[in-house]
C-alpha cells in the first residue's frame, strides 16, 4: 500500500495504528474497505465507551493480503468488531486489490482477487514466463 495511505491510517486512526503495528501489505485497491472498515470499529468503540460499556480499544497488528482475500488482525474489540472485520474480509473477495474495481478471487499460483484488466495483466505475465 502506498506511504500516503498508511499516513493516513496513522493520522486519521492514532488509537488504532501504533508503533507495534507491523503495516499494510496489500494492494491500493482495498484502501476505501480498509478505511471504513476502521471508521466503523471505531465508532462502535467510542459509541459503546459513551454509554458506559468495557470495550477494549482496537489495535491494529498486520493488515495483509493472504489467499487473495483482506487478513485483518488485530487486538481488542468485542464481538460485534469481530462480525464487522469477518464482512470486510469476505467483501474483499469481490474487490479488485490493486484498483478498487470489481474482481474475482483466482489463480494459477498466487491467489489474488483482481478486475478483468488486471487479471489479464496477471495471465500475460504468467504467459510470458512459460
Amino acid at each position: 500500500m502506498k506511504q500516503e495511505f498508511e499516513n493516513h491510517f496513522k493520522t486519521k486512526y492514532p488509537k488504532m495504528v501504533n508503533d507495534n503495528f507491523w503495516g499494510f501489505e496489500c494492494g491500493d485497491g482495498w484502501f476505501t474497505l480498509i478505511d471504513k472498515l476502521c471508521s466503523n470499529i471505531q465508532h462502535h468503540i467510542d459509541w459503546k465507551v459513551k454509554q458506559g460499556h468495557d470495550v477494549t480499544q482496537v489495535t491494529l497488528d498486520q493488515v495483509k493480503e493472504k489467499f487473495g482475500t483482506l487478513r485483518f488482525y488485530h487486538t481488542g474489540g468485542d464481538e460485534y468488531i469481530d462480525g464487522m472485520i469477518t464482512m470486510a474480509e469476505d467483501i474483499s473477495g469481490s474487490i479488485c486489490e490493486l484498483c478498487g474495481s470489481a474482481g474475482t478471487t483466482a489463480g494459477p499460483g498466487w491467489i489474488k482477487t483482481l478486475c478483468p484488466t488486471h487479471k489479464a495483466e496477471a495471465d500475460a505475465r504468467q504467459q510470458e514466463r512459460l
